[in-house]
């Protein structure tokens, strides 16, 4: 019986480097939205982020792409498909997103040096990541009512900011025999490096999202035994519950964030804007 695993992400998330890995490991082929996309930039003169701004005003290019994608649901190969919205419109596939920091991001399709995605400086580029990432979140908005970056849309939630791509291919491969099994499995895992303390020590490991930052919202103790046992990544849920910036402000402080190195031996790789260590 044939398979369909489907990674969306981040941009610079590794995407490209981790499917050709799996197409290796699992034998199957990579069919990548990306690659079209960048080949169509180049052939129209632009950057992949004037191509995303263009694309909103000319949805038949976006057509054609998802056209392609809707295809694959039917298809009897085994696929690696790396697309942002292949969880959509191929829904039998085992969906993965794969998240990383954007200066990580950045530094990684900088050193990748593609035609489409000419930038100077990591700061350029973790600009223009922003701003394509706000078309592609309009245009999918607007053309389907999806949000790309919800990632309750997903099967597996893997942060690869700190971790090599052979591991991250590790990861995934797991995860979806265990999915093909009808197992139960860690639906998120994340690098310690961006795992912040926040909330109570108490219960099963579970984070919240606030502006691109994981804070710990419970579980402390079993994350930072985790992180103590040299741990790559950090299995939680996404905890439930109303969170956000007022929460994350009150309860992680640069005290808190101190205790925290000391007692993990972890180092936080970045902090948001009104943290200092």
């Amino acid at each position: 019986m044939s398979f369909k695993i489907s990674l969306a992400g981040d941009l610079g998330s590794g995407k490209s480097t981790v499917g050709k890995i799996l197409s290796q490991k699992l034998g199957a082929e990579v069919y990548s939205t990306g690659t079209i996309q960048r080949q169509i930039a180049t052939e129209m003169g632009m950057t992949t982020l004037q191509l995303n701004q263009y694309m909103e005003t000319h949805p038949e290019i976006d057509g054609k792409i998802d056209d392609g994608l809707r295809a694959l649901e039917h298809s009897e190969k085994n696929l690696i498909i790396d697309s942002r919205m292949a969880w959509h419109f191929v829904p039998s596939s085992f969906s993965v997103y794969m998240a990383a920091d954007p200066f990580v991001s950045a530094e990684r399709i900088l050193k990748a040096g593609r035609e489409s995605e000419p930038f100077s400086t990591v700061e350029e580029a973790v600009a223009s990541i922003s701003d394509r990432r706000k078309s592609e979140m309009f245009r999918y908005s607007h053309l389907y009512g999806v949000n790309i970056k919800d990632l309750e849309n997903y099967d597996y939630v893997i942060d690869t900011s700190y971790i090599p791509p052979e591991i991250v291919a590790e990861h995934i491969a797991a995860h979806f025999e265990l999915h093909r099994a009808g197992k139960q499995y860690p639906r998120y895992e994340l690098c310690p490096a961006r795992l912040l303390p926040c909330l109570n020590g108490e219960g099963e490991p579970a984070f919240f999202e606030q502006d691109g930052f994981y804070f710990i919202a419970q579980g402390e103790r079993k994350i930072a035994a985790a992180i103590r046992a040299g741990a790559p990544l950090v299995s939680c849920d996404r905890a439930q519950g109303e969170y956000g910036e007022e929460c994350a402000k009150k309860h992680c402080t640069s005290d808190k964030i101190a205790a925290w190195e000391r007692e993990t031996g972890a180092k936080i790789a970045r902090l948001p804007a009104w943290l200092k260590r």
